[in-house]
């Protein structure tokens, strides 16, 4: 919810206006002073932009505030100054934020265009308390965590504000001929007050699209892409202390970021000796699913830039460096006498490599590759005091290759591989796969799909491969939508060593039909509906898994509250293979009921509360639960911010997977539990801005799961139960918290000094468990806990810069 305001403007409700609007640039003989107050003479020179529509909330209408924008640009950057006049500049809004979060507070923005081809843009935005927005979109999906180094600065007066702002050359791709050809641009505003979005090119809501939304810049030439050249060194130095340990140890650490432009079209993005120890900590789950959990990547280089690489989920970045293949093996390969000293569960990231960018024909390039090294155990003999070191991962190469080919109507086909080397294991895995999106010239219709093709090469084994394709078609534009999706997974299809699919082995179809209202009536302001259908079987053999229909609904009132509804109807049993964990054994489980609400107040308050909550039941067995979440956001000053979340879930007789085992007969016997699951999940994240450049956050998070057990029972061949006599304490409780307290403070255009404590406790309880919640969170706290505290400082160097810097000390001299 944090990002809604800004992401509304940059997402993809877009259209094509039958007329573009144009807006000339001039050249500066003098720069303008980047201070937020418009008194250079250049701008008086410059042609303004004027005329701004309503996005929101009554789509097409004109703005309740005029705009003014001006544009000049000199052979280093393109500068930008708007007058946003307000007939009260005491009402603007400008809570204060970090960096890529809009909240309470008025903003503008530009969407730049400079190959003009409606498929990569980039996003600058400043709000009126001054914390910059970049974000980048290619092909329909933004990404906020690419960040440029620009400059921009505010100010608010009797008339309304001030935005200046300076991008330079190097923070935009263009070509090399671009001389005198307009660049693509939008520019957006937003009146937070009244909730008015505002577009300087017109946007209708009912089209799809992203970038094909945008007017166009005139007037820049005789300008070349610079020289695109930075290294970020850094060094950074860490006190930890494990919690089996009595002293901290201590190290430090030193490395660089390389960012090369190649060419006018593709950049070169290096880490060297990474280090990526202060991010934030994962939401750790205990997980009683048969799947593998997913995490968010949070480490910034395999963050940023990767839009090429997300194509049918066979990059997953968090595979490289993540913990050892034999990590789990360590204990079952130990000596009389033997224990383990140390076993890593992280692999040690060696390099990484990117390369991307687009030409001037739409051929977009990306190069991915990092090398972890060997990993290993330590293990001691307590009779001798002699050590060993036990190969945990050896060392392994990964790579991802993508072409893509940008076509007409913002569509485009793509060419994709994936490729994971362990020259040790003589093992490899290689995955290929082509994707393509086609849309109507009147971007009403789209066909898309892809086609993936998995391989497994090991010396001991004969090769595996398997494949996976997806065909979608439907109707993207208008009131009324549909989708219409045809997927199959084989059961050997596997691109785990570089990607992330939790099964195989499925072959889904499915209809989604939507009905949206864009326009204001009675008291909604607008309201989206949509009716979904499925049906899943196994790709083999071919029987019955699944099938479902879902009803989706949101509404957002006059007064800013919003709501939604899904409501979810399974009419016959699902037949879960997946549970048993027993290959060819399913567990039926019985139609189900379940609803699903949520309601979000004005954001404009001082103090609010999202609430959320669900239910469902099953027509047989007696299972239901229920969850609900209460989300309070305060607002105490507009540099003081508390964001709270209480969550409760309750899961009565609850059926699951407790062993198995082989009987006399040879025969699997698989052995499931009803148990009721409580699960309670807390988070506190104070936050205080002293400036746009500087804040400080502390994130708590608790997380406790509890599970009884009352009865066992026998699963049957036809996916029944039948209860049995096995008698063993199955009770657990689980308790994960955490504490992130970060300090980052940019003291300079893309350099900064951050200040990190995590402190973190995993508990672990079975047969004895803490009945109550509280206990459970006293013992948790009292139990040792793994702490580290971490400085590290990074600094920008712009060849650009050193550049002009050493001409002017010349010229001095």
């Amino acid at each position: 919810m944090l990002f809604m305001v800004f992401a509304a403007v940059w997402s993809g409700v877009a259209q094509t206006p039958s007329v573009k609007k144009h807006i000339g640039a001039v050249r500066a003989a003098i720069a303008p002073r980047i201070d937020g107050v418009l008194d250079d003479t250049v701008w008086l020179t410059a042609p303004p932009a004027t005329g701004f529509t309503q996005i929101e909330p009554y789509n097409g209408r004109p703005a309740s505030q005029p705009s003014v924008v001006c544009f000049v640009y000199d052979d280093d950057a393109l500068y930008i100054g708007a007058m946003l006049y307000d007939s009260a500049p005491d009402s603007i809004l400008k809570e204060m934020t970090v960096r890529d979060e809009t909240a309470n507070c008025d903003y503008f923005g530009v969407r730049i265009d400079p190959y003009n081809d409606a498929l990569v843009s980039y996003g600058f935005a400043v709000t009126a308390a001054g914390v910059q927005i970049d974000i980048k979109n290619a092909d329909g999906d933004d990404d906020y965590s690419w960040d440029a180094v620009w400059t921009s600065a505010v100010k608010i007066t009797s008339r309304g504000w001030i935005a200046e702002m300076k991008i330079p050359y190097s923070a935009l791709r263009f070509p090399e001929n671009l001389q005198g050809k307009p660049w693509g641009l939008n520019i957006f505003r937003l009146i937070r007050r009244y909730r008015e979005e505002l577009a300087w090119n017109p946007v209708d809501k009912k089209v799809a699209g992203l970038n094909t939304q945008e007017g166009e810049l005139d007037g820049i030439s005789h300008i070349h892409p610079p020289v695109r050249l930075a290294l970020i060194p850094y060094v950074s130095g860490y006190l930890n202390k494990d919690p089996n340990e009595t002293k901290w140890g201590y190290l430090y650490k030193g490395g660089m970021d390389l960012k090369y432009g190649i060419s006018d079209s593709y950049t070169l993005d290096m880490v060297l000796i990474p280090d990526f120890g202060q991010v934030q900590s994962d939401e750790d789950i205990f997980n009683l699913t048969p799947f593998e959990v997913y995490y968010g990547e949070k480490r910034p280089f395999f963050m940023e830039g990767t839009e090429l690489f997300n194509k049918g989920n066979v990059f997953y970045s968090r595979r490289v460096g993540a913990r050892p293949s034999h990590y789990e093996e360590v204990n079952s390969k130990l000596d009389t006498n033997e224990i383990v000293v140390k076993n890593p569960e992280e692999t040690q990231l060696i390099n990484a490599t990117k390369i991307t960018g687009k030409n001037r024909k739409g051929l977009a390039i990306g190069v991915f590759n990092a090398m972890t090294a060997n990993t290993y155990a330590r293990i001691k003999d307590t009779v001798t005091g002699k050590e060993r070191k036990l190969l945990t991962q050896p060392f392994a190469n990964y790579n991802m290759l993508v072409f893509q080919q940008s076509l007409k109507n913002n569509s485009y086909v793509s060419l994709f591989n994936t490729n994971v080397y362990k020259p040790k294991e003589h093992y490899s895995a290689n995955v290929t796969g082509c994707d393509m999106k086609l849309i109507n010239r009147k971007n009403t219709y789209g066909v898309g799909g892809d086609f993936i093709l998995s391989q497994k090469y090991n010396a001991s084994h004969k090769p595996v491969t398997g494949y996976d394709y997806q065909i979608e078609a439907g109707k993207i534009s208008g009131n009324f939508t549909f989708n219409l999706v045809h997927h199959v997974i084989t059961d050997t299809y596997d691109p785990n060593d570089l990607g992330f699919l939790t099964h195989n082995n499925e072959m889904d179809n499915g209809v989604e039909v939507s009905y949206n209202i864009y326009t204001p009536f009675w008291r909604l302001l607008e309201w989206h509906n949509s009716l979904t259908a499925y049906h899943t079987m196994l790709y083999s053999p071919r029987k019955y898994a699944d099938c479902g229909l879902e009803y989706n609904t949101f509404l957002t009132f006059k007064n800013y509250l919003s709501m939604s509804m899904e409501v979810y109807y399974r009419p016959v049993d699902e037949h879960d293979y997946y549970e048993p964990r027993v290959e060819g054994w399913y567990y039926s489980l019985p139609p189900v009921y379940s609803v699903v609400l949520w309601i979000s107040p004005d954001y404009r308050k001082r103090f609010i509360a999202d609430v959320s909550g669900s239910y469902y039941i099953t027509q047989v067995r007696h299972e239901n639960g229920y969850s609900g979440t209460i989300a309070p956001r305060l607002r105490f000053t507009d540099r003081l911010f508390v964001l709270m979340s209480f969550e409760y879930q309750r899961d009565n007789n609850n059926k699951g997977h407790v062993t198995d085992s082989t009987g006399h007969d040879g025969q699997p016997v698989i052995i499931f539990g009803e148990r009721d699951l409580s699960t309670v999940t807390v988070s506190v994240s104070p936050r205080y801005i002293f400036s746009p450049t500087a804040s400080l956050t502390l994130r708590l998070r608790h997380y406790w799961i509890k599970g009884i057990y009352h009865r066992f029972y026998d699963l049957q061949r036809d996916g029944s139960i039948t209860p049995n006599g096995y008698n063993n304490n199955e009770d657990f409780a689980f308790n994960a918290f955490t504490v992130d307290m970060d300090f980052a403070w940019q003291f300079a255009p893309g350099s900064e000094l951050s200040v990190v404590w995590k402190n973190a406790i995993d508990t672990y309880e079975e047969q004895e468990v803490t009945p109550s919640y509280f206990g459970s969170l006293h013992n948790t706290l009292s139990s040792p806990a793994t702490n580290s505290f971490s400085v590290k400082i990074l600094y920008y160097i712009d060849y650009q810069s050193l550049k002009k810097n050493k001409k002017r000390i010349a010229n001095s001299c």
